[in-house]
């Protein structure tokens, strides 16, 4: 999430008489200390806010009351409903299982698959036409639109919430001399793949292949066989 929407999101807070403490704010948007820091200096300089900090209660607040300027609020307001479209194009693609041209807002420009997506759904996970998985965030989109390219599908992680910190792993198949890699952030979405696709013949990676042989023996000692 971009900085300024980080800071709408503050200040409603704020304004509703409800202190923020240091770890709320980071956790939230996933930054760290010191990006925070530098949130809040912007907001005191160039916004001119009364944020003060109480060193007892550890929490940030407004000393006074206050209203954010009126150009900075009406430009947020358009920034979000632009990420709202971008994300809306995102989500559209996923259910329709169709690729995507992003525009970044830096000039790159690349055909994605989107797959999954973060609780917030600002943050898509997929893979771009050389197979790479790729993250890309709404609000560092230009321009997006859904194309007639190759969809290139990851069945494990389809329409998948993923969490955050989540850390994906990739699997390589065999599907009968059909060699194709999937990608996935749990391990147990593996086994159920596996268990409703007998055609599929997994071959690497070796930590991968050793887990799964956990796995089947633990089942099976399980079931007492």
């Amino acid at each position: 999430m971009s900085r300024e929407m980080r800071i709408i999101w503050l200040h409603d807070r704020l304004s509703s008489n409800d202190p923020a403490s240091m770890n709320e704010y980071t956790g939230k948007f996933g930054i760290s200390s010191r990006q925070a820091l530098r949130d809040f200096k912007y907001m005191r300089t160039n916004l001119g806010a009364p944020l003060k900090y109480s060193r007892t209660r550890k929490e940030y607040f407004y000393s006074e009351t206050y209203r954010l300027p009126s150009l900075f609020d009406d430009s947020m307001k358009s920034q979000t409903k632009s990420e709202n479209l971008v994300s809306s194009i995102f989500l559209k693609a996923i259910n329709r299982k169709k690729a995507v041209k992003v525009v970044l807002r830096g000039g790159n420009e690349f055909f994605f698959s989107p797959a999954c997506f973060d609780e917030r759904q600002e943050r898509f996970c997929g893979v771009q036409e050389d197979g790479e998985l790729c993250f890309v965030r709404s609000d560092e989109v230009d321009k997006v639109k859904i194309t007639s390219r190759r969809y290139m599908e990851e069945p494990m992680l389809w329409k998948k919430l993923f969490p955050r910190g989540a850390k994906f792993s990739e699997a390589r198949f065999d599907f009968e001399k059909d060699f194709r890699v999937y990608h996935f952030f749990h391990f147990g979405d593996l086994v159920m793949f596996l268990a409703s696709n007998e055609e599929a013949r997994i071959t690497g990676p070796e930590d991968v292949v050793e887990k799964l042989k956990e796995v089947t023996a633990n089942l099976l000692k399980t079931l007492g066989a």
